[in-house]
């Protein structure tokens, strides 16, 4: 099955491992209850993350995006990340439990540029993209309406601040665990 690959800015530790924890505690919860193209059996397979753009299964691609992301990664300095709140949002009837993150100027350009540069290497273009990006962490999508607002009301972490270093793509094989397959720094 073909690699899926999704440029994302990576969150630091101790960050990282207290999203993980609160994540597999949901996902073994409800994860069972979501609709996914991915297993549903309870584990959690992503890691977290904050998208800049999904590119699809473009893996045969990779040494070109990691050749475009260094350049790009070199004149990008690192990100303040600040969240706004967990919000439940709609998507194709299902609904997604997220952290949303304060769109900064300096988030919008590294999207841009990334997207500008890697569209033509990508076989997905997701609608959220541009002018209508909206910065998020995800923690569990997919969910039927019935049980949104008791895992929303199960999360506990709400609101982060980090700094944000890297550029990672992260990479996807249908079934399987993802991983950041490469870590770009930001200068």
């Amino acid at each position: 099955m073909a690699k899926k690959i999704t440029i994302v800015l990576t969150i630091p530790q101790p960050l990282r491992s207290k999203l993980i924890s609160e994540i597999k505690v949901l996902h073994k919860k409800y994860g069972k209850d979501c609709q996914s193209h991915y297993p549903n059996d309870g584990k959690y397979r992503d890691i977290p993350h904050i998208t800049l753009f999904e590119m699809g299964p473009c893996y045969k691609n990779m040494k070109k995006i990691e050749s475009k992301l260094s350049v790009i990664a070199k004149k990008h300095k690192k990100l303040k990340i600040k969240s706004k709140r967990l919000v439940l949002f709609n998507g194709r009837g299902l609904k997604h439990l997220v952290i949303e993150i304060k769109n900064t100027k300096q988030i919008q350009e590294l999207h841009n540029e990334i997207v500008k540069e890697l569209i033509p290497l990508s076989k997905k273009v997701n609608e959220y993209i541009l002018e209508k990006y909206e910065p998020h962490s995800s923690k569990i999508i997919n969910m039927p309406k019935t049980i949104a607002s008791q895992v929303k009301k199960d999360a506990k972490i709400t609101e982060f601040e980090f700094f944000a270093n890297e550029i990672g793509i992260k990479v996807r094989q249908e079934n399987t665990y993802c991983k950041i397959e490469k870590r770009l720094k930001l200068k």
